[in-house]
């Protein structure tokens, strides 16, 4: 992806402002996100290990998403991590300890913390990444389909009172607005399958094209991009699968092929309020893999941290911190940017073309297998939440030649 190809994504995307993870290059379907609100692909209540996601605002909220299957961490470096700020922890403690019964003294991290074994979220998918389940491999609009819109912020049943009474937090900002051409709880699956139809139906006959991404050479190395609103932090990858699966109806995790990130460096892409200029931060992401890990899925895979630091104080119950400082420190905090709109904002951040969707992407390299048929793939970014019980997938298609 060259830098026009990048400013036009950026440019193009000012308005999807209230989603919360987006796979931005290779890009989905035109028709994906018609409200903004549609951009929240994703499985909700996916605990490490847990045989199913539930679609329950569980793990965090005190109830496990599932009891015996729930397996140990197989991070081992707290570098791994992406929340691990002392300020971050200190407001976690004084209100576990102010509420203890809300969620159990058990779970409170020591003061000897950070650790990948006492950390709060030690059941979240980041902490083995890939060991999560998803309900959909392209992800579920708005993480499940409820009964009831209300169901959106919090779950169903009395999940809403709980989370307007407790500490537990919401799994969307807000309801589906009414009359959306996407419906609430549609499988990210069903979207792309649609717009391939229509793409067959719209050429009558006429050989058609199934995308309108780039077509991509066998063994060559592609850039691919995604973009944050509320940071979760933990880690992701991208994938690929014959386009086969998904018109026969059995595209699942089981058909994805992991893609190689290529190279030490990532960057931080983005465009300041009122410019077209794009700016770029090159960073060292954290690779993730078998061989600094107790075991990541696929196996022999690759996964990368995020690389944009939340704030330090965020993920504290409602709100109650003013993002002074990041999470970690990486190149992007030395320049000043850290957060996301949804968590709070550095003071930096707040410049970037109004809302991050206009103005930023993280950007990686992956290498495309040399081996690999020419033809069409579902193409997959998959990012394993560490602040949530909540797997991030979005698809798209590409086209691979020989």
């Amino acid at each position: 992806m060259k830098f026009s190809t990048i400013s036009i994504i950026l440019l193009a995307s000012a308005s999807k402002t209230n989603a919360h993870g987006i796979l931005f290059n290779p890009a989905g379907p035109k028709d994906m996100s018609p409200h903004g609100w549609e951009d929240k692909w994703f499985s909700q209540g996916s605990e490490i290990g847990c045989p199913v996601a539930t679609g329950e605002n569980c793990g965090n909220a005190g109830v496990p998403c599932c009891e015996e299957e729930r397996i140990a961490p197989t991070l081992k470096d707290v570098r791994q991590l992406t929340y691990k700020s002392d300020a971050f922890w200190t407001a976690l403690q004084h209100f576990e300890k102010t509420i203890p019964s809300l969620r159990g003294a058990a779970n409170v991290p020591s003061k000897d913390f950070p650790s990948v074994t006492n950390t709060y979220f030690k059941h979240n998918p980041w902490l083995a990444p890939g060991h999560a389940p998803v309900a959909n491999s392209c992800g579920i609009l708005g993480g499940w389909q409820y009964k009831s819109a209300r169901d959106y912020i919090a779950g169903p049943g009395d999940a809403y009172e709980k989370y307007k009474n407790t500490l537990g937090g919401p799994t969307n900002s807000a309801m589906p607005p009414a009359n959306m051409t996407v419906p609430a709880g549609t499988g990210g699956d069903v979207i792309l399958l649609s717009d391939v139809d229509r793409r067959m139906q719209e050429a009558q006959g006429k050989e058609y094209s199934t995308n309108d991404n780039p077509t991509w050479k066998a063994g060559s190395v592609q850039e691919v991009a995604y973009s944050l609103t509320a940071n979760h932090g933990g880690g992701f990858q991208y994938r690929i699968c014959p386009l086969e699966f998904l018109l026969n109806g059995t595209l699942d995790e089981g058909c994805f092929e992991a893609l190689d990130f290529v190279g030490d460096e990532s960057w931080f892409k983005y465009t300041l309020e009122g410019t077209s200029d794009i700016k770029s931060i090159t960073f060292t992401p954290v690779r993730v893999s078998d061989a600094n890990t107790n075991g990541v899925l696929p196996k022999g895979s690759t996964w990368t941290q995020i690389g944009l630091p939340a704030c330090s104080d965020t993920g504290t119950p409602k709100g109650t911190g003013n993002c002074s400082s990041p999470m970690f420190e990486n190149e992007i905090s030395a320049e000043g940017i850290w957060g996301a709109i949804y968590d709070g904002m550095s003071t930096e951040f707040t410049k970037i073309s109004g809302h991050p969707y206009g103005g930023y992407a993280i950007v990686d390299k992956v290498q495309i297998p040399d081996t690999i048929e020419a033809g069409d793939y579902v193409f997959s970014w998959r990012w394993d939440s560490e602040e949530t019980p909540q797997v991030w997938t979005q698809c798209s298609i590409v086209t691979i030649e020989a």
